[in-house]
């Protein structure tokens, strides 16, 4: 038996990013390089009879924001790529390691947990695996699951190059 009065609101968002895969040897990849993310996001629920909706895309647009403001103009590093040191130590000696008062005041909120550390005040970030787009789907579903009912997160870093992954 079906429920008639459950949907799933779907999410688009999108943010430019800079990264590179630390331990890939056979490509162009290896290098520090940028993408053009796009994610989009089901999320189930019961269909509200006042509003109409399953969820409300503009509460979860903000939702995902919080987290993706991490990532957009920022660059993503993998645990342990020794360029984390030299970029960081950059920043430093151009004196902006410890953020550029024009956008700290829209800095966006660390993110602490074991997939994934930012460092807002200098826009990167460390994640435990490489930012392929399957992964990237990973990260927002482990930093939003408690907040969405999510059902499907797809994540584009091309025209090429995307990812699905689907939950209960």
């Amino acid at each position: 038996m079906s429920n008639n009065n459950y949907a799933h609101s779907i999410v688009r968002f999108d943010f430019q990013y800079a990264h590179r895969f630390m331990n890939y040897h056979e490509g162009e990849a290896q290098f520090l390089h940028g993408h053009s993310g796009y994610i989009e996001m089901e999320i189930g629920g019961e269909v509200d009879p006042r509003t109409g909706f399953a969820y409300p895309c503009k509460e979860a647009q903000k939702l995902i924001k919080e987290v993706a403001d991490n990532f957009h103009h920022g660059t993503l590093l993998q645990e342990g790529d020794p360029l984390l040191e030299y970029l960081l130590k950059g920043y430093e000696e151009a004196g902006i390691r410890q953020g550029v008062p024009e956008i700290d005041a829209v800095r966006p909120k660390k993110l602490s947990h074991p997939l994934i550390t930012s460092y807002p005040e200098c826009r990167v970030s460390v994640t435990k695996k490489v930012t392929t787009c399957e992964n990237f789907c990973e990260i927002f579903y482990e930093l939003l699951k408690d907040k969405l009912d999510i059902k499907k997160i797809t994540f584009r870093s091309s025209a090429l190059n995307a990812a699905t992954r689907c939950y209960k």
